[in-house]
């Protein structure tokens, strides 16, 4: 059986205003104006494309306050077109964002890949609250993961190993393998390569990997981007990435001071296309962050 949503009810306090600043601001098209009868009215509006309307609506008696409404998004294929069309419209906004967490949002830059995490909000005249969010194409689920530790030690002292070589190189790298290189340049917009070495009995190859920063917290937050590379730093061809694994890996890291001195690490990893390759990554994950809490528990 197949569900679809049809219509949101919009809280107003006046039809005719958010009935102008839908259809005339934002080009929904007005697929009905009603009035049962002087107390009675309803509107409703559907955007360009969309398969769901809204509903604007007088004397009905609805428990929501004008304004209330939160969360509502709208989905385009290019942010700053839209953006510009807000702009043009008069429409009040933040101006074009991104995220990598879907809570905090920064200004967008040129060089910014927008799809999927790049927005604009805005607010009707009543005050309620609407998302513009870039999705230009629509790519099967992916698999994410995460993994927590706790460390015996501070989140700045924890901090240190992600940002200096000789404690990266003491954990990189699942049970067995080495890492016997950390050039880190740990700023936003920087970009540090690490390599790790198999055992013998693996073959002794080096892997080598960049991670570039989108956003630096110290000792609470980093968000980069892992990808595959020579021990120049060019990218690998695809076709030599193992089975779902995506071009470049999102990982968020985050450190949060809990009782006794220590820190709460845990670390994300987005958009593996199949759950065996999510598996993989987690249990190399596993092993590597064994080796941080060992590395602190004996220093």
């Amino acid at each position: 059986m197949q569900w679809t949503l049809e219509v949101v009810q919009v809280p107003v306090a006046d039809v005719d205003r958010a009935k102008e600043f839908y259809a005339q601001r934002l080009g929904f098209a007005v697929d009905f104006d009603v009035r049962a009868d002087e107390a009675h009215r309803f509107v409703q509006l559907t955007p360009p494309g969309s398969g769901c309307s809204i509903q604007l609506s007088a004397g009905y008696g609805h428990d929501m306050p004008a304004g209330s409404l939160r969360g509502l998004v709208l989905v385009v294929p290019d942010i700053r077109a839209a953006h510009a069309r807000l702009v043009e419209q008069g429409v009040e906004n933040g101006g074009v964002v991104v995220t990598q967490d879907g809570q905090s949002f920064r200004p967008a830059r040129d060089d910014d890949a927008l799809d999927n995490v790049g927005f604009v909000h805005f607010a009707d005249p009543d005050g309620n609250r609407w998302s513009v969010q870039q999705i230009s194409s629509r790519a099967p689920a992916g698999h994410d993961l995460s993994v927590t530790r706790v460390l015996d030690v501070p989140p700045t002292e924890a901090w240190r190993a992600w940002t200096e070589p000789e404690f990266v190189m003491r954990w990189w790298g699942p049970t067995g393998f080495t890492a016997p290189r950390a050039e880190l340049d740990v700023r936003e917009g920087g970009t540090s390569l690490v390599t790790m070495r198999a055992p013998a009995e693996y073959g002794g190859q080096d892997f080598h990997n960049t991670w570039t920063y989108r956003r630096v917290v110290p000792a609470e937050r980093l968000e980069f981007e892992l990808d595959f590379t020579d021990t120049d730093r060019s990218l690998l061809p695809a076709e030599s990435l193992p089975p779902g694994v995506p071009r470049a890996v999102r990982h968020v890291v985050t450190l949060r001071p809990v009782e006794g001195e220590r820190t709460e690490l845990t670390v994300q990893e987005f958009g593996y296309g199949t759950a065996e390759a999510r598996d993989v990554s987690r249990a190399g994950l596993e092993q590597c962050l064994d080796k941080m809490v060992a590395m602190f528990r004996n220093q």
